[in-house]
């Protein structure tokens, strides 16, 4: 029988660090942690996308606006797709993925995101969470969001513990893993913690 596992991910502007663990937080297994590129290698898409629209015109800025999601969501999907047949080749059935979210909502029109430093920087974040979970969505997996601030908390919830508790239990993964551990790898295995849900 298939290992069941979660993927999840700590973002950041153009890339992300994706973990996938099975188990459960007193016996959790990290099954594989690397970075993954949400933009193209050759540059032809800046990573700053809506900093750079704001210099252009209207045009130029949807269009460029435009490309940088078909970009982000190819190269998603590219890194997932490579995850995924890594873990399957090991007998492991990805099921979900947890992904961070912004609650702040981006308006519809670029002008109106363009002319607020502030709504740049969260439509940047959130251009990057959507061309996440379009990719893990696409493979079929279930997309479980939560703000980062607040993952911690969500995860602990979600298998009955202490945040202190399971900060010390995904900490302590370092002891079996390796380094590198830091913060990242710990909040994408917050992430995918969520997605894995303790059966019901």
């Amino acid at each position: 029988m298939a290992t069941r596992v979660a993927i999840g991910f700590s973002l950041h502007t153009g890339w992300a660090v994706l973990v996938a663990i099975a188990g459960e937080p007193r016996r959790l297994e990290v099954l594989l942690r690397r970075r993954i590129e949400l933009l193209p290698s050759d540059s032809s898409v800046p990573r700053f996308v809506y900093h750079e629209a704001a210099k252009l015109s209207a045009s130029q800025a949807a269009e460029l606006v435009h490309r940088a999601e078909d970009a982000s969501q190819a190269a998603a999907r590219i890194a997932i797709e490579d995850a995924l047949d890594h873990l399957r080749s090991v007998n492991c059935a990805v099921i979900a993925a947890g992904i961070p979210c912004n609650s702040r909502p981006v308006p519809k029109d670029l002008s109106t995101v363009l002319r607020s430093h502030p709504m740049i920087h969260t439509a940047e974040g959130i251009l990057f969470q959507q061309a996440l979970a379009w990719g893990c969505k696409g493979y079929g997996l279930a997309v479980t969001s939560a703000r980062e601030r607040d993952v911690w908390l969500t995860a602990s919830n979600t298998w009955g513990l202490s945040e202190a508790t399971l900060h010390r239990q995904v900490d302590g993964l370092r002891a079996s893993v390796g380094a590198p551990w830091g913060s990242d790898l710990k909040t994408g295995t917050a992430f995918a913690l969520i997605a894995l849900r303790p059966a019901s």
